[in-house]
C-alpha cells in the first residue's frame, strides 16, 4: 500500500465519521451542537470565547449566542465583578448538549464496531499519535475537542491536551490558532 492511498483512505474515513455524527444534529448547525457540546464542559465562558474555541468571528459568534438564547439552551451570567458576561447552558441546553455527546458516541461506536479488540487497541495507539502530531497550542486543542467528550477523554487519556500540556511546559507553543 503506498502513502497515497492510505491518504486517500483516511480523508474517506473523515466523511463517514463526519457523516455519522452530523446525523445525529438534527435541524442544530455543526456550530450549534459544537457551542451546546463546548458549554457542556466549559460553563461561563463569554461569547468571545466560545468564538475563539468554535473559530468562529466575533459578530458570527454573537449571532449563534443570540440564535440558542432566544431556542432558550443558553443563558447569559451576569458577572458579580464588572467583567464579561459568561454563558451558560439553561436545563434544556444540558439535555440537549448530553443528548448530543451521546449521539455523537454512538455513531462513532458503531463505526468501531467494524474493528475486532485488539484492532481497537492499535487504533486507539495510532490516532493517539496522529491527533497529537499536529498540536501546536491550547487554542488549537480547544478547537479540535470541542465536540469531545471530556468525561471519557481527558487529563493522560487525552493526546491532544497533554501535546498541548508538553509544548507549554517546554515553552514551544506558539500563539496562533482558533
Amino acid at each position: 500500500m503506498h502513502d497515497t492511498l492510505l491518504a486517500n483512505k483516511l480523508g474517506a474515513l473523515w466523511t463517514t465519521i463526519g457523516q455519522a455524527v452530523e446525523a445525529g444534529f438534527g435541524s442544530l448547525s455543526p456550530s450549534s451542537a459544537a457551542a451546546l457540546i463546548t458549554l457542556r464542559h466549559r460553563q461561563k465562558l463569554t461569547a468571545t470565547e466560545l468564538g475563539r474555541i468554535l473559530d468562529l468571528t466575533q459578530p458570527a459568534s454573537a449571532r449563534l449566542v443570540a440564535k440558542l438564547e432566544a431556542e432558550g439552551h443558553v443563558a447569559r451570567q451576569k458577572p458579580a465583578s464588572g467583567k464579561e458576561i459568561g454563558l451558560r447552558l439553561t436545563p434544556k441546553g444540558r439535555r440537549l448538549a448530553e443528548d448530543l455527546q451521546r449521539q455523537r458516541l454512538a455513531a462513532c461506536d458503531r463505526l468501531l464496531a467494524a474493528l475486532t479488540p485488539a484492532d481497537r487497541r492499535l487504533l486507539d495507539r495510532l490516532l493517539s499519535a496522529l491527533l497529537a502530531a499536529p498540536v501546536t497550542n491550547r487554542a488549537y486543542a480547544r478547537h479540535v475537542c470541542r465536540f469531545c467528550d471530556h468525561g471519557v477523554c481527558d487529563g493522560p487519556d487525552c493526546p491532544i491536551g497533554c501535546a498541548a500540556t508538553a509544548l507549554e511546559h517546554s515553552g514551544e507553543a506558539d500563539a496562533r490558532g482558533p
